[in-house]
């Protein structure tokens, strides 16, 4: 029974470390998404404040419930009764004494006296008496405060904290949405640049070789096939590096998403480019209503102020309602003729009111205040950062899409202007140096390509992000 058991564990093990090892065969934007809203350490601190804030509010709401309280007491005793000593006379004892007087006619005489004094014994006697006894006693209390307007202002910023809390998490998913799709556009970047690497270093090495058989002909020069080797290493290096930063791009992404940047991730190039078809005013409307950060620092207000209302309620007395029940039940000695139980029952009200206190009422006012001003300084600051974000983004935008289709135009005139190079340095009406410039004004356009492309991807998610909206 015991190797089967140590087969099967051997065999869970096998297969847990194979699951482990074996990433999904491709992860889409979607999926980076949602395994970084599940992974990621920001995103579990905020519903962790969430989950906070709701257990805030639910205490908040507990002021107006009655507070309820048992008690339940069980005790034996017994005591010792001890009685007073008593002294009894046993004997006595004669003692004489020699008493001197005059007689008349002057002379002294000595008389014996004989006196008995009693000589007494005592006899100390000790009687002891044991009496048990036992005590139960069940008490139930309930109190519940029946004016308290502090309680209800408390409640009301506990509230407005609780939702500050759940715009937060939202806040903080959408940084991370943008956050995964900065990471997945310059993964996307990178391997479009070696797609242009490669075809640099095989344009190059196949410009190398019409060279090479051009010097064989005699129709080149030396310095042309040394000059086109030194570029075609240039490629080669570049290719390099760029195949390097696609695998710098993916570990970046996995840490991204919260996976473990070991494993050999695959990631999906193909992606949906998305962008806002609305005018600057609409972005700004829809951002002011919409962005998680943006309302969270409103909520903030709502709680500041609600905490201040609360604050100049302590200067109003409260009332409180109160019931108690109490049942004991108890013996002593002669359980027939001291058994004992009572049962009582309170109920009544109180008032309360704070006279003075120091200035600690003051004081939670003042700082209540000032709290409120701080909150109302802080969504004005958001607020204008959120304008001003939707507006340089939406600038960008317009202008990355212009600078996108100059990209394109650059591309494709520098492609043609390579093929008129060849064909003149094919004629020999070029030289090696015009058709070196051609290669590199060629790729250097479909780099820039591919940047524009990337930075109008990510102007796009920064408006998506300014405006709330991912």
């Amino acid at each position: 029974m015991k190797s089967v058991l140590r087969i099967v564990c051997t065999v869970a093990a096998v297969i847990s470390l194979t699951v482990e090892a074996i990433p999904a065969a491709e992860l889409s934007l979607n999926d980076c998404v949602e395994l970084a809203l599940r992974n990621r350490a920001s995103i579990i601190a905020a519903l962790g404040n969430e989950k906070v804030a709701a257990a805030d509010k639910r205490a908040a709401l507990g002021a107006f419930m009655p507070r309820l309280g048992a008690r339940y007491s069980y005790g034996k005793s017994r005591d010792t009764d001890i009685k007073a000593d008593r002294s009894i006379t046993t004997s006595y004892a004669d003692s004489v004494f020699s008493v001197e007087g005059y007689r008349r006619d002057g002379t002294v005489d000595t008389v014996d006296v004989l006196v008995p004094f009693p000589e007494a014994s005592v006899i100390r006697e000790f009687e002891f008496s044991d009496i048990d006894g036992t005590s139960k006693n069940l008490s139930l209390s309930a109190d519940m405060s029946l004016f308290d307007p502090a309680s209800w202002f408390s409640y009301a910023a506990a509230r407005a904290n609780h939702a500050s809390a759940r715009l937060n998490v939202l806040a903080s998913e959408q940084d991370m949405i943008y956050a995964v799709k900065i990471s997945y556009f310059a993964y996307l970047a990178s391997v479009e640049n070696v797609s242009v690497q490669e075809e640099a270093a095989k344009r190059a090495e196949e410009q190398l070789k019409l060279i090479e058989s051009r010097f064989e002909l005699g129709s080149a020069s030396k310095s042309d096939v040394l000059k086109q080797k030194v570029q075609f290493g240039n490629d080669r290096l570049a290719l390099l590096r760029a195949q390097n930063a696609v695998t710098n791009s993916m570990a970046s992404l996995a840490y991204t998403i919260g996976v473990d940047p070991r494993q050999d991730w695959q990631f999906s190039t193909t992606y949906d480019s998305r962008e806002f078809g609305g005018t600057l005013d609409e972005a700004i409307a829809f951002g002011l209503r919409h962005k998680p950060s943006l309302l969270a620092a409103e909520k903030g207000v709502d709680a500041a102020k609600s905490w201040l209302r609360a604050a100049r309620m302590d200067y109003l007395p409260t009332v409180s309602g109160y019931a108690s029940l109490n049942l004991s039940d108890g013996t002593r000695g002669d359980t027939v003729a001291y058994n004992q139980s009572s049962q009582s029952r309170t109920i009544g009200f109180s008032v309360s009111y704070n006279i003075f206190d120091g200035f600690i009422r003051e004081n939670r006012v003042t700082q209540s205040k000032v709290a409120v001003n701080d909150r109302k300084a802080a969504f004005a600051d958001a607020r204008n950062q959120a304008v001003a974000a939707i507006k340089t983004a939406y600038l960008d935008i317009e202008q990355l899409r212009e600078q996108k289709k100059v990209s394109d135009e650059n591309v494709a005139a520098a492609d043609e202007d390579l093929k008129i190079t060849q064909e003149k340095y094919r004629l020999g009406a070029a030289t090696i140096l015009d058709l070196l410039d051609a290669q590199v004004s060629l790729k250097t356009a479909q780099v820039e390509l591919i940047r524009s492309g990337f930075d109008l991807n990510l102007a796009s998610a920064r408006l998506e992000n300014a405006m709330g909206k991912m």
